[in-house]
């Protein structure tokens, strides 16, 4: 498979995985439950241990894409922003001639994670980045509607879409929604990165990950591990190029679609 000859070597067993206070335990292997719970710091910020832990590796991606100096300019749009602290991590450590703009939604419930109103949500995001100049406030936004509200900004600012962990917690809809939607958000070169666990040719590996797909597909039989390859068709599709696949720790991917 093109792209997927990268995807080599073992991936780290260290246990970064992320806690969004929405699908709240649902992105986490079951041996993770107990731990990824999301604690409540304030009268408005929530904390998620796991998304504290894995914000380091994924920014260390998002770095190599988005530099210093001849790096590109414009609005990362964040699908499933979680608590904010992945939003206030990338804002403080990536340039600053990059915004971002977070977004959340609470219409996909789990058996451990009841939906919840989404302003509180917005509200944690938004009590984590304040102060912070290139973050815009927090939107409602579902990645499976046909056509994104984006907010305020001009569709032709955005130069990104991030998503994280959510691709295996929701129905296919959302997963189609993500990449159909980036596709007619991006222009020329805008990337599409998305984040989670995924099966590779059809098969999830390791037995860590085959359990957690097992255990998905028991709780809804509408979620479940996706394959790189489908994801693949649906971005060439949408006009995206499958252009790199990161090793991520956890057994993680992030998968890297660059807009033609």
């Amino acid at each position: 498979m093109r792209v997927l000859a990268s995807v080599t070597g073992q991936f780290h067993a260290r246990n970064i995985t992320r806690c969004s206070s929405l699908r709240l335990l649902l992105a986490s292997r079951p041996e993770n439950i107990r731990s990824s719970k999301c604690i409540k710091m304030s009268s408005t910020k929530l904390f998620a241990p796991a998304a504290d832990r894995n914000k380091e590796p994924i920014c260390e991606v998002l770095s190599s894409y988005f530099t210093l100096g001849g790096g590109p300019k414009g609005v990362i749009l964040e699908i499933a922003s979680g608590t904010g602290q992945h939003c206030a991590h990338f804002a403080n450590n990536l340039p600053s001639s990059i915004s971002w703009q977070p977004t959340e939604y609470a219409g996909h419930p789990g058996p451990t994670a009841p939906a919840q109103a989404v302003p509180p949500v917005l509200a944690s995001i938004n009590a984590y980045t304040e102060g912070l100049q290139n973050v815009l406030p927090a939107i409602a936004m579902d990645a499976a509607a046909a056509d994104w509200d984006v907010g305020p900004t001009p569709r032709d600012h955005f130069i990104g879409v991030l998503a994280t962990n959510i691709t295996h917690i929701s129905p296919y809809s959302v997963t189609e929604g993500l990449v159909g939607g980036a596709g007619k958000l991006l222009s020329s070169e805008g990337k599409l990165m998305i984040y989670g666990p995924f099966k590779v040719d059809g098969k999830a590996t390791p037995e860590s990950n085959a359990n957690f797909d097992a255990t998905l597909k028991s709780q809804n039989p509408e979620w479940g591990l996706r394959d790189v390859e489908a994801v693949q068709a649906l971005g060439e599709a949408s006009g995206f190029t499958l252009t790199k696949c990161h090793n991520m720790p956890a057994n993680n991917l992030m998968l890297v679609f660059t807009k033609k």
